[in-house]
């Protein structure tokens, strides 16, 4: 339990971290600045401090909608882009989706196991549902809608921008600079980044101050401890790498290890408690073969993309 306390805490603090290197990279993009990114993401982060200062942040979720519509509006005008510069000769390249090397295929294993490792949260999503019995299907549905959104998204954007572009990191950097239109993106995908980080903060919060033993009324030192974690945050990200390195290096780790490393490591333990007979023992060779194969995995491809978290930050 310690474990998995220690690995939601840091991928809280990472994804942060995350949210915040995202508005910098929104803002240096944007004709509209102070020159300064120090002065440039203190500004978000100020609204993201005073969110998660609030008794109450269930008033945020209501602003998922807005979320929705400038993802939808940030690919339309990158496929309009894409377009717009190569029409639909990107389709006619031979052009290979797969990863060049092993450092290449280790940051696609982070992405994906960040974007589909639903294990660290099922619990609250659970909790959260009407019909809790019901969480295996909206999962299973739920997997299906976005597995096929990223797979015609992402290699669409890709093969559409073969000609004229190579994608070194996130796809919203293939959004035109001088549009109008790019700007309003830019700063909807801000706006929505600034409201919606105090959803980690707070969670990352409260799990600080249960370690520290402080209680609901002492609120004082809650909002201190959620100021300074904002802080913490807003420091590191300006020296942090990019988005998609963040990403993939919070999934090879964070996630992989919660994910592919703990359950069959706790079935192991519920199974030797119980003392299951020889029918059980094969079904524990299996987890533990399991457990040998997630913790493989989890070093050699955290060792690859740190090494690409700190080649890409020289």
């Amino acid at each position: 339990l310690l474990s998995v306390d220690l690995l939601m805490l840091l991928l809280s603090v990472m994804l942060i971290i995350a949210y915040e290197v995202a508005m910098i990279s929104f803002i240096d993009s944007m004709p509209i600045t102070t020159g300064s990114r120090k002065i440039d993401i203190i500004i978000p982060s100020i609204i993201v401090a005073l969110l998660s200062c609030s008794p109450d942040v269930s008033f945020l979720t209501k602003f998922s909608i807005f979320g929705l519509m400038a993802l939808t509006l940030s690919f339309s005008v990158i496929v309009w882009q894409g377009l717009a510069e190569n029409g639909l000769s990107g389709f006619q390249s031979t052009l290979n989706l797969w990863p060049r090397d092993l450092s290449d295929a280790s940051s696609w294993f982070g992405v994906v196991v960040f974007g589909y490792g639903v294990v660290p949260f099922i619990l609250n999503f659970r909790e959260s549902m009407t019909i809790p019995n019901n969480i295996g299907l909206a999962t299973k549905v739920g997997l299906v809608l976005v597995f096929l959104a990223y797979v015609v998204m992402s290699n669409f954007v890709r093969i559409l921008f073969s000609p004229t572009h190579i994608f070194n990191g996130d796809v919203l950097q293939a959004l035109p600079k001088s549009s109008w239109i790019a700007l309003t993106v830019r700063l909807l995908m801000t706006f929505v980044i600034s409201v919606t980080a105090p959803l980690i903060v707070v969670p990352c919060g409260e799990m600080i101050e249960g370690k520290l033993g402080i209680g609901r009324d002492e609120m004082s030192k809650r909002i201190g401890i959620r100021l300074l974690l904002c802080i913490l945050c807003t420091g590191v990200s300006e020296y942090a790498p990019g988005f998609v390195h963040l990403v993939s290096f919070m999934g090879c780790f964070c996630v992989s290890i919660t994910s592919f490393v703990l359950p069959p490591l706790f079935c192991i333990q519920l199974r030797n408690k119980r003392r299951e007979t020889t029918k059980a023992d094969f079904i524990s060779y299996c987890d533990f073969s399991a457990v040998l194969l997630g913790i493989s995995t989890t070093i050699l491809t955290s060792i690859m993309t740190f090494g690409d978290l700190r080649r890409s930050d020289e």
